[in-house]
């Protein structure tokens, strides 16, 4: 027993997730805080506007977050081989990437401002042009969070994730409280974002260092990897943002209000198991780049997403007025009785969260036509029936469960009970 203990402390998995889910641990809680602070300080209506734009953030920056697996994917391939120098070759072409695309997604914000603003019935258009700045600094900044995850950085990742909360949290009280409103959470999400970016340059000083080779990547190979890959994410993201933003098309401000502030609550348990899919994918593509077994990886990241989740969806079913009470305004216990279902919606997407990074890992890159698929299905579907917050939910939850089920039974066609790499 103490060795098998001993195994499991070392293995890199839950070593990294234990690292990340301690920075989690700090971070989430900041978060939350937050966000509750949010609730209980914004009226319900400016609080439904600003769910409603940090959904239109999420969902604009799905382009930035889906080349992240394929530098990953790279970047670690390289590390495992020690070549050093294709890693900074690989992070100045990304980079200069990201710069342009950033800018022309600024310059889309300044086209159709008023016209965003007129889908989210929001006033004060200046809010979604603000909302482009910190979209557009979303795709310039991004090549440095993959490489360090590709280099298995995961205690400084840990340490600027707490930061970047804390910095959210501390600015977001301050101007708030100052009367700035919506103004103040966004500047408050800008800010958390710049600090940490500058400092994870301390981190690749290492890449200066090496003389820049041309890469061995053919355009070709490039392609067959990236798109695929960030047709998967923009779908899989686009899971838990889209029903926000037609919950605030077609529902009132306060309704979208209450949509919002419990569907934060019970995205608690998709937080709670974030790092694991974060830890996962470096790992198993190093793995896989020395044809080493990674079925033990995948299965314990399983493991560790689905088990604390059936504790928290439990808690969400036999008190969930006690619990929003606790964590929101009175106001949220009118729609309680659904919380054990954004619970059961978020476990769902934390499975399927791992199980795509797994297949993105190890270049499985056709699952992009069923998660796809499942995301154009529930936009279609959730345009056409959304009478109530019930509705919404079991449209969700029905079409991310069917495509759970499906890849899983993808997993046990390829490898079954033969898991022998």
């Amino acid at each position: 027993m103490k060795k098998i203990i001993n195994s499991a402390i070392k293995n890199p998995l839950i070593s990294g997730s234990s690292i990340f889910f301690l920075g989690s641990l700090l971070a989430n809680p900041l978060n939350f805080l937050f966000n509750l602070y949010m609730t209980k300080n914004l009226t319900v209506a400016d609080y439904g506007t600003l769910a409603s734009l940090m959904s239109l953030f999420v969902l604009t920056t799905i382009p930035a977050g889906s080349i992240v697996p394929t530098i990953i994917k790279f970047a670690a391939s390289y590390f495992a081989r020690g070549e050093l120098d294709l890693v900074k070759g690989l992070f100045l072409k990304v980079s200069k990437f990201t710069v342009s695309l950033g800018l022309l997604v600024l310059l889309i914000f300044v086209i159709f401002q008023q016209q965003i603003s007129q889908f989210f019935h929001i006033e004060n258009s200046m809010l979604v042009l603000l909302v482009g700045v910190i979209v557009a600094f979303s795709f310039i900044s991004v090549p440095n969070q993959p490489i360090l995850q590709a280099k298995l950085a995961f205690r400084f990742i840990a340490f600027n994730a707490v930061l970047g909360a804390l910095l959210k949290l501390l600015f977001g009280l301050l101007l708030v409280y100052l009367g700035f409103s919506v103004w103040g959470a966004l500047l408050a999400l800008a800010i958390s974002s710049i600090i940490p970016y500058l400092l994870s340059f301390t981190q690749l000083t290492f890449l200066l260092k090496k003389e820049v080779h041309i890469l061995h990547i053919s355009i070709k190979k490039m392609i067959s990897y990236g798109i695929p890959s960030i047709i998967t994410l923009l779908a899989l993201t686009s899971f838990t943002s889209i029903d926000m933003i037609f919950v605030k098309h077609f529902f009132s401000n306060t309704d979208a209000g209450l949509y919002a502030g419990v569907s934060l609550i019970g995205r608690i348990v998709f937080f709670l198991t974030a790092p694991i899919g974060a830890v996962m994918f470096p790992l198993i593509v190093q793995k896989h780049t020395r044809k080493e077994n990674f079925h033990t990886d995948f299965r314990i990241a399983m493991l560790l997403v689905i088990v604390p989740s059936c504790f928290v969806i439990a808690a969400y079913y036999f008190i969930p007025d006690f619990i929003l009470t606790f964590s929101t305004k009175k106001e949220f216990t009118s729609v309680s009785s659904l919380l054990w279902l954004f619970g059961v919606f978020s476990a769902i997407y934390g499975v399927l969260t791992v199980i795509i990074n797994f297949y993105l890992s190890i270049e499985k890159t056709k699952v992009f036509v069923p998660v796809a698929f499942g995301a154009v299905l529930q936009a279609v579907m959730l345009w056409f029936f959304h009478k109530t917050f019930l509705q919404v939910l079991i449209i969700s939850i029905t079409i991310t469960g069917l495509l759970l089920l499906l890849l899983l039974l993808y997993y046990w066609r390829l490898y079954g009970q033969k898991t022998k790499r």
